[in-house]
């Protein structure tokens, strides 16, 4: 992992002084992603920059590298995990370094940008061929590593990341509001989504991944073209037609065996990030094969009781692997404030930025502050985007299988033809509840052929390079460590992608093929676990709650920060995002939080492009772990640690309302609506539209009779009003009374 700057004079070339001193300055905003050297190759034409993480070859490994007469220049970001078997076939050409990434400077001679086929692995690359006087900037087929550019007036400048561009005097810095506020997913709308890539930012490129960028310094033309087409690779139907299922799920786990083994190689210390789920739990499996290292593991509410966190502890023990549950508490000051926010926003540089992020971050630096060594992190990212990790969650409650997916799916893509169409022929469909209008002719203006599973999968690669890999690569490079995904491996993907149509419902649904390819790897407990969503899931109003208190903090600080400046006061209503605040503190769920989290970012995006901050790494501060030796025996104290009553709520149990609460009935409703009073004051309302049965229920609490009682009367299971009785308990509406203690003894 480290970062790229580049200038190419188009025109009249300045002094190289000038270019080095621009150059500094965008190598000086991405210094966290290489703490290690700083090396520059300007010329006349080029000025190249990079800042390295030293990884492989620690000593001799900077960066660029050049070829055996100087006339090819090159930088790399990544990694390649096939050097050895490319070096070794590379007879003629004399190695200074045992890094992986000189190995692309003699296979670009030999192979020219056609070298980019032979490649294993993750990177952005720059190559400076002064004997054809071109520049080319290369991307790998996920967008695992980032790579941006803009064009100027005289010139075309690039970088790992965007606010090294803003370094340059000349680039543009301001937020792409329009681009923001109508995307797809950003906006939440069930749409597939096939559009090129963006950068949030007015100007400023995204190169898309599977891509490279030709620029030709004697005629000034610029190319882009694709070198890997995940839809012409989806498309090739029928190109395993002829393997038994047995054999596409052997060939799978033999593909992720190799890809996690490759991503081993490192002379500094890799570690791990377990969340408990079946992605995470197979690459520590196969790593374990190889090495003993460290895992990390969130902690918090959340992931306590969607049991995240218990599996990841009982998996690391199974695997005789050291485990660090790093601790995350509601009320963390670290946590919790704003600038600590906005340094993170920044980070990130999108407004594709919540809790998910957050958490991720310290969980790097505390790995990063108890093993300063290490430089490497394995994830799980990539699986479900391509294994069918997200049929389950998209399927309907009323049909929970493959069939009820496709459904979803075919809704999806539907979406997304109508806005090519302009949305022109949606009333029809308002009309009656289901479109009248055939997917053929709404398919006449598509240039895209692939069906609606297909669909689905490119608007997940998609998501990949504007979500999972933007993020995966920002937090690890905050805090000095590169990360590696081995469900990337373009060979397990391609393997994937050719499922025949027929056997999808077998192995797509509910990431079968993963699950039935550790078969014998894994105990059942792991491989037939349900998919829980990273803190996502029964209790993820922990997590909105805990970031909604984040915006309140300080008066509101992060809201009027993102919307009393010129750009943002002339788009977004502020009164109406303090008007969804006040309706979101009603809210026990906090639904649709993420949206207006959304919202903030883009107000404070847009303000800080204007200033752009520096990013610091302070690893002084850090959360800290638990050590946890049998979750069983010490369940009660972890949850105490996170201020959750370790005591469910069960069937003989007998609740009663708190000291001081009343339930008033208003006149007009009265068998479908309550109010909650405290200390006489109404503090909530309850409608039977909202909360069903849990509305009577709560009405024959009595402190006398047991839940299950009160539930038979009604025809109610615990299963059903579970989530309100504990939001009850929180917001101290209702409290336990143990049945089998005298009364007026509470819990």
């Amino acid at each position: 992992m480290c970062g790229l700057a580049g200038i190419i004079n188009l025109a009249a070339p300045r002094s190289q002084e000038c270019t080095f001193h621009i150059l500094k300055g965008m190598a000086d905003a991405i210094s966290y992603r290489g703490p290690d050297d700083e090396q520059y190759h300007i010329d006349s034409k080029v000025g190249f920059a990079f800042r390295r993480l030293s990884i492989l070859d620690l000593v001799n490994g900077q960066q660029p590298f050049l070829n055996e007469d100087g006339s090819i220049v090159v930088m790399v970001n990544g990694e390649i995990y096939n050097y050895k078997e490319l070096k070794a076939s590379l007879h003629n050409h004399m190695f200074k370094t045992t890094s992986d990434c000189e190995v692309i400077v003699h296979l670009y001679e030999e192979k020219g940008i056609g070298f980019v086929d032979d490649i294993i692995g993750m990177f952005s690359i720059a190559i400076w061929d002064k004997n054809k006087n071109k520049v080319f900037l290369v991307r790998d087929r996920f967008g695992i590593k980032p790579l941006f550019y803009t064009e100027l007036k005289h010139e075309l400048i690039f970088a790992s990341e965007i606010k090294s561009l803003f370094s340059h005097p000349h680039c543009p810095r301001q937020f792409n509001w329009k681009e923001a506020l109508s995307d797809i997913w950003l906006s939440g709308e069930a749409a597939s989504n096939h559009k090129e890539t963006t950068s949030f930012f007015v100007n400023i490129q995204n190169l898309d991944a599977g891509h490279y960028l030709e620029i030709n310094l004697t005629t000034n033309e610029r190319k882009t073209a694709s070198y890997w087409s995940l839809q012409d690779i989806l498309l090739r139907q029928g190109y395993r037609e002829n393997l038994h299922p047995d054999d596409l799920i052997e060939g799978y786990r033999e593909l992720l065996a190799d890809s996690v083994h490759r991503c081993l190689q490192s002379d500094v210390e890799v570690g791990l990030f377990l969340s408990g789920g079946i992605d995470s739990a197979a690459v520590a499996h196969f790593a374990a094969e190889k090495q003993d290292l460290h895992t990390f593991t969130v902690l918090s509410q959340s992931t306590f009781t969607n049991e995240d966190a218990k599996y990841a502890h009982w998996l690391a023990k199974d695997l005789h692997l050291p485990n660090h549950q790093v601790l995350y508490q509601l009320g963390n000051d670290e946590l919790l404030q704003p600038e600590s926010y906005k340094h993170l926003l920044w980070i990130c540089e999108t407004p594709f930025c919540g809790p998910e992020q957050l958490y991720k971050f310290h969980l790097h630096k505390y790995a990063k502050a108890i093993r300063p060594n290490l430089k490497v992190m394995l994830t799980g990212q990539g699986s479900d985007e391509f294994n069918g990790g997200y049929s389950t969650t998209l399927s309907p409650a009323e049909n929970p299988s493959w069939e009820g997916f496709i459904e979803s799916v075919n809704t999806m893509e539907m979406n997304r033809l109508h806005r090519l169409q302009g949305n022109i022929f949606r009333v029809w469909e308002e009309h009656f509840g289901l479109s009248p209008i055939n997917l053929s002719y709404l398919k006449s203006n598509d240039s895209s052929q692939a069906d609606p599973w297909q669909s689905y999968v490119l608007t997940k690669y998609r998501d990949l390079q504007m979500y999972n890999c933007w993020h995966e690569d920002r937090i690890a490079a905050a805090n000095h460590i590169e990360n590696r995904v081995p469900f990337l491996d373009h060979r397990l993907v391609e393997w994937v992608c050719g499922i025949p149509d027929g056997l999808r419902k077998d192995l797509l649904w509910d990431k079968s093929v993963l699950r039935k390819s550790l078969t014998n790897e894994l105990h059942t407990s792991y491989t037939h676990r349900p998919k829980v969503p990273f803190f996502y899931g029964k209790d993820v109003r922990y997590t909105h709650k805990m970031m909604f208190h984040l915006l309140k903090k300080n008066n509101y600080q992060l809201i009027e920060e993102a919307f009393s400046h010129s750009d943002a006061s002339s788009i977004i209503q502020v009164e109406h995002i303090h008007a969804i605040m006040t309706y979101l503190e009603d809210d026990p769920e906090f639904t649709n939080f993420e949206f207006l989290l959304r919202l903030v970012n883009m107000g404070l995006l847009s303000k800080m492009t204007k200033e752009t901050p520096s990013v610091q790494l302070d690893i002084t501060s850090h959360l800290e772990s638990i050590t946890i030796k049998d979750w069983h025996s010490q369940e009660g104290d972890i949850a105490s640690r996170l201020n959750i009553s370790a005591n469910k709520c069960e069937g003989q149990d007998i609740l009663a309302l708190n000291p001081g609460v009343t339930l008033l009935r208003p006149e007009s409703d009265s068998e479908h609506c309550i109010y909650i009073a405290e200390e006489g004051f109404i503090q909530f309302i309850v409608s039977e539209e909202d909360v069903g049965a849990w509305l009577h229920i709560l009405c024959d609490i009595n402190g006398k009779d047991t839940l299950h009682t009160i539930l038979d009367r009604h025809g109610v299971s615990l299963e059903e009003v579970a989530k309100y009785i504990q939001e009850a308990i929180e917001h101290n509406i209702i409290l336990i009374k143990q049945k089998n203690l005298p009364e007026g003894a509470y819990r």
